[in-house]
């Protein structure tokens, strides 16, 4: 299931074989397309240093004939997902979890299922079933017949110099990463759309193929009196871009839900996936490749207020206030799970916090932070959407490109501090969108005293946020549109909905009790975390349905109630 559309190569001397997935680029010049120039190089030097050759969104199976080995090759982030299924006779790989999980009955794993209702994400190397697991970042992952699976790491934030890049020296190598990776991209897609909202990371994506002089259109989504979009569509006047706005604000159909299913494999709520294929499926029309922002946030600290007033220092992370802070807070308890499965969140993804920062105690807390955003939030959040639409057709990020990325990371705290950096880079790559306020009012320019008269709109910007808090309130529908109900509401005449809701029916209740679910449904709760949760609900009973149709029947937990879960 791959949206890039690669074949398999063969190598017939060797009877080696190689397919990627996903998008990727080699420094010697080679790009997705060039897959048997790659299975060439392979034979040559080894997974070991092709690895280190690599970049990209990628996850590359390789079969060597000469070892009896098949190899996978995961990008740095593991952003673009792969999966295992290993029994007595053999391993399993796909892009699709679901694939595997359809192969023979499986068990559903209570923790991922749990994960998954109450924040969203599945965690780690987890997916919806027992026995199917996703294979981790930067690694090569060797299977074969008269060996159990190894697994070599070829990179790691451990590896990396915290304080390496500083000053203009910084801004420099990332902004020449930045629209050399932009040449690379326009060189192997011609007709690329880049997103452009009215934040940083857009824009800094949109000034790197300014500069590198390639083709390309922008996009937006939202309502046309938004700050987002009307900050967007002056920028792309002021760059001379073409652009267009998606609306975004149509209700998705109960068809679009049922599409988004085929590339979600059920990991992802498929209401909110729908509206996401919808936009993809305008725009593959008339593009061959969608680039975003992501992990643009990097260069601007993201996350680190936790870290107050110790920002950057030489500690160990304090993983249970982040664990509380940036997962716990947003999960949902409106359907309890039975004692026995039941996690305490907060010590849940403290373990997960703590294990995957193992080795990195004595960096500073700002590297650990890093970490935490990457290998959690980066590799199964916005990974689960760029794998879902790569199945769709080609999507990259220019900062997931390992020198943008590696060179964001070893640029030291104090520089990326208060969006600090991502300012002087802005600047540095194009004055004009620099000077163009975001969509709070006040530009992203490095803050002096030539400047500091233009951001007024701070204290204001933040008192709102402090207010929204305090008192939040409901956004008003878009101009024009009729408000169409929540997903529950909306769905509620679909006659297919309401047989996969139907409490005493619903295959979910092996896991969470009948009673449970009863209970959530007829409740006359109100409100977006009711519609989250009955969101989510919908899509693994879809999913779980989907599972007896293929003739794969789940088992109820594929395990007794004194597994360990956690």
């Amino acid at each position: 299931m791959n949206g890039s559309g690669t074949p398999i190569v063969k190598d017939p001397g060797s009877g080696s074989w190689l397919i990627a997935a996903g998008t990727w680029f080699h420094r010697n010049g080679l790009r997705s397309g060039n897959e048997a120039a790659l299975l060439e190089r392979y034979l040559e030097i080894g997974s070991e240093a092709l690895a280190q050759e690599l970049e990209g969104f990628f996850a590359l199976v390789i079969g060597d004939g000469r070892s009896r080995e098949v190899q996978v090759l995961t990008d740095l982030v593991g952003s673009c997902h792969c999966f295992a299924r290993s029994w007595e006779h053999g391993t399993a790989l796909s892009t699709s979890s679901f694939v595997l999980a359809a192969l023979a009955p499986a068990g559903l794993d209570p923790v991922g299922c749990q994960e998954f209702l109450r924040t969203g994400i599945v965690y780690e190397d987890r997916t919806l079933f027992r026995g199917v697991r996703k294979l981790g970042p930067a690694t090569i992952h060797r299977f074969s017949a008269s060996n159990a699976p190894r697994e070599t790491r070829y990179w790691s934030t451990a590896r990396l110099e915290p304080d390496r890049f500083k000053g203009a020296d910084a801004v420099a190598r990332v902004r020449e990463a930045l629209v050399h990776s932009a040449q690379r991209v326009a060189s192997a897609f011609p007709k690329p759309v880049c997103d452009l909202t009215g934040g940083y990371d857009s824009r800094g994506v949109v000034s790197a193929f300014l500069r590198a002089g390639a083709s390309f259109e922008t996009v937006v989504s939202g309502a046309a009196d938004s700050p987002d979009v009307v900050v967007s569509e002056n920028l792309a006047q002021l760059a001379g871009i073409r652009h267009t706005r998606s609306s975004g604000t149509e209700p998705v159909a109960w068809e679009q839900v049922k599409r988004a299913f085929t590339v979600t494999d059920g990991e992802y709520d498929l209401v909110e996936y729908g509206r996401i294929l919808r936009n993809h499926e305008k725009l593959l029309e008339r593009f061959d490749i969608s680039i975003n922002g992501s992990f643009g946030e990097l260069a601007r600290g993201y996350w680190w207020e936790l870290l107050l007033p110790r920002v950057g220092a030489r500690r160990r992370l304090d993983a249970p206030r982040v664990a509380a802070r940036r997962f716990a807070a947003g999960a949902s308890d409106l359907l309890p799970f039975p004692s026995e499965w039941a996690l305490d969140l907060v010590s849940h993804f403290t373990g997960i916090i703590e294990r995957a920062n193992s080795g990195l105690e004595g960096f500073p807390n700002t590297s650990q932070m890093d970490n935490t955003y990457l290998t959690l939030r980066m590799q199964r959040w916005q990974g689960r959407i760029a794998s879902s639409t790569d199945q769709l057709w080609p999507c990259l990020s220019l900062f997931l490109l390992r020198p943008v990325l590696e060179t964001i990371l070893q640029v030291p705290a104090r520089q990326r501090r208060g969006s600090a950096f991502a300012r002087r880079l802005l600047l540095d790559l194009n004055p004009t969108l620099a000077n163009a306020p975001l969509e709070h009012g006040y530009p992203p320019l490095p803050v002096t005293w030539k400047t500091l008269h233009r951001f007024w709109p701070v204290p204001i910007h933040y008192g709102k946020r402090v207010r929204d808090k305090i008192l939040p309130r409901r956004r008003p529908a878009a101009v024009g549109s009729a408000d169409p109900g929540p997903p529950s509401v909306r769905f509620g005449s679909v006659e297919e909905v309401r047989d996969l809701m139907q409490p005493d029916g619903m295959r979910l209740g092996a896991l969470v009790g009948g009673e449970t679910l009863t209970r959530f449904l007829r409740s006359p709760l109100w409100g977006s975390a009711y519609e989250r949760m009955w969101a989510r609900v919908l899509t693994l009973e879809y999913t779980l349905r989907a599972l007896e149709r293929s003739g794969a029947v789940a088992a109820s937990l594929g395990g007794s109630a004194s597994d360990p879960i956690s």
